[in-house]
């Protein structure tokens, strides 16, 4: 017999540190945990580890917590399952192997511990899929029109556009920009408050550096926007995840968790990646405190223009009598995402400080789209395009609500979000009891449907269990159809769900992609 396969007692994590200050999440702290024992030869080939269970119940979270980072282990070879279902150190996982990717335990030594921290961030994005969340379609925009405003523009362009541009921007791009936000978010802006940027993400590296000093405690939504997490981490941020409820942003609890907090980033108008919207009294209670404590309030309002009921929702920035709110938008979700153009709002004393640290730095965005950007909305193109959007979105967001509460009414609750371009199908008691969020998405993978989990947007241990759907490239006949293969993959129905009609060839090109 290979005594690599002798049995072992079942070893306990219970000796484990967990830091649960530290910007790495959980399940990466334990992956890592287990990967160095068995590097060092404290976990010999064959040791079998007590149940996931037990040892969330040892570690004090949660199991899918546990299971992540054993999927992890179990991918990188590590790790394998016995006939009887426990988990084992593989016998080809031999000490002092090198692991097979960076992670914080493991990066290069020449790597700050904040670049550590970052690589440890671990998040799928950029995956082709059908319910990407926030994808655009971009099949209906007029590049015919953009093609042409683009040689406009550079066919005989003034000496100085060829030049460098000032680091805030084109003057007029930023007063476009400012006469956009008047019509479409009813956002009272002077252009001199615009600063043209590369895209939310490029904003927020900026504002991270300028506001913080390492060690600083940053408010950040639980769940949240994984990607801004990335950012903040970069600058050396201390994340404070802060619960987000029916009512958006719960306050009075970040006061309790973090009440020197330096920064706070919210998503107010359409949470992500709840959907929720932040309640008037929760938006007042912010803003007086963030101005008795001198706290900078970062307003993402991605996704705002896409609002398929009632009216438009005013910006947190629009209740701000002191300058404290600083407001991101961007032209990836109505226009096309590899545009790489974005917008910040602020006070005119920030404006001043933000720009002549960038122009130290990165000196200004790119201009070749900017003089183009200009002109199509000074045209009306953007405006144009925008409204079409609307109701294209607004009719694939209806078609998936009707196939999901039609095909899975006993396994997902569809959120109230009327904003946007995503929903989140929250797992019902009944769901959960079968599988996790993690699972499921999971056993649609190897069916070749690619949607997120819910848990991986939290930086503790996930509250909630649910799908997040994106629809901005789901066409309305698909809509059915790819509903009841996901019914069929991991609903409770799944012997007697209804095919739909015949997908596209399109989608299942998508799919297969995926």
């Amino acid at each position: 017999m290979d005594k690599s396969r002798q049995p072992h007692q079942r070893v306990s994590l219970a000796g484990m540190h967990i830091d649960r200050t530290s910007a790495v999440p959980l399940h990466l702290q334990i992956a890592a945990h287990i990967r160095s024992g068995i590097l060092r030869g404290a976990f010999p080939a064959g040791t079998q580890f007590l149940g996931s269970r037990e040892i969330a119940r040892e570690l004090g979270c949660s199991r899918t917590v546990v299971l992540t980072a054993w999927d992890l282990l179990y991918a990188e070879g590590y790790l394998e399952s016995t006939p009887r279902g426990s988990v084992m150190v593989a016998s080809v996982a031999a000490p002092h192997a090198e692991p097979p990717s960076i992670t914080p335990a493991a990066a290069p030594a020449h790597m700050s511990k904040r670049w550590q921290s970052l690589l440890g961030l671990e998040y799928e994005t950029n995956w082709p899929s059908v319910f990407a969340p926030g994808a655009p379609d971009i099949s209906t925009f007029p590049f015919k029109e953009w093609s042409r405003l683009l040689r406009q523009s550079w066919q005989n362009p003034r000496e100085q556009e060829c030049l460098d541009l000032p680091p805030e921007g084109h003057p007029r791009l930023r007063s476009e920009i400012a006469n956009f936000l008047g019509s479409v978010r009813g956002l009272v802006c002077a252009p001199e408050e615009v600063v043209v940027t590369s895209g939310t993400s490029g904003a927020l590296d900026f504002c991270s550096r300028m506001i913080l000093d390492p060690g600083d405690e940053v408010w950040v939504e639980e769940p949240g926007f994984i990607e801004a997490r990335w950012a903040l981490t970069a600058a050396g941020a201390k994340l404070v995840p802060i619960p987000v409820d029916d009512k958006g942003l719960v306050v009075s609890e970040g006061i309790r968790r973090a009440p020197r907090a330096k920064l706070v980033v919210v998503t107010p108008s359409h949470q992500y990646p709840l959907g929720v919207s932040m309640h008037l009294e929760r938006r007042l209670e912010l803003l007086d405190w963030a101005n008795r404590n001198d706290v900078w309030v970062i307003e993402d309002d991605y996704n705002s223009e896409f609002r398929h009921q009632d009216s438009m929702i005013a910006s947190l920035r629009s209740l701000d009598r002191e300058g404290r709110v600083i407001y991101f938008g961007t032209f990836s979700k109505i226009m096309m995402p590899n545009l790489r153009l974005g917008y910040l709002v602020a006070n005119r004393r920030f404006i001043d400080g933000f720009s002549k640290g960038r122009a130290r730095i990165d000196v200004h965005t790119s201009g070749i789209g900017q003089l183009a950007l200009a002109e199509f909305m000074r045209e009306g193109q953007l405006l144009r395009h925008l409204r079409g959007m609307r109701r294209l979105y607004a009719e694939r967001r209806k078609a998936l609500i009707d196939a999901i509460t039609t095909l899975m009414p006993d396994d997902l609750s569809v959120s109230s979000a009327v904003t946007g371009l995503h929903l989140v199908a929250l797992f019902t008691e009944a769901m959960q009891a079968r599988m996790s969020d993690r699972e499921a998405a999971a056993s649609l993978k190897q069916a070749g449907i690619h949607v997120q989990q819910l848990s991986q947007n939290f930086l503790e241990a996930p509250t909630r269990q649910g799908l997040v759907f994106g629809y901005g490239r789901l066409h309305v006949e698909d809509a059915a159809p790819l509903l009841a293969r996901i019914a069929d993959c991991i609903g409770s129905r799944r012997r007697n769900a209804p095919t739909g009609p015949a997908i596209s060839s399109r989608t299942v090109r998508t799919i297969k992609r995926g």
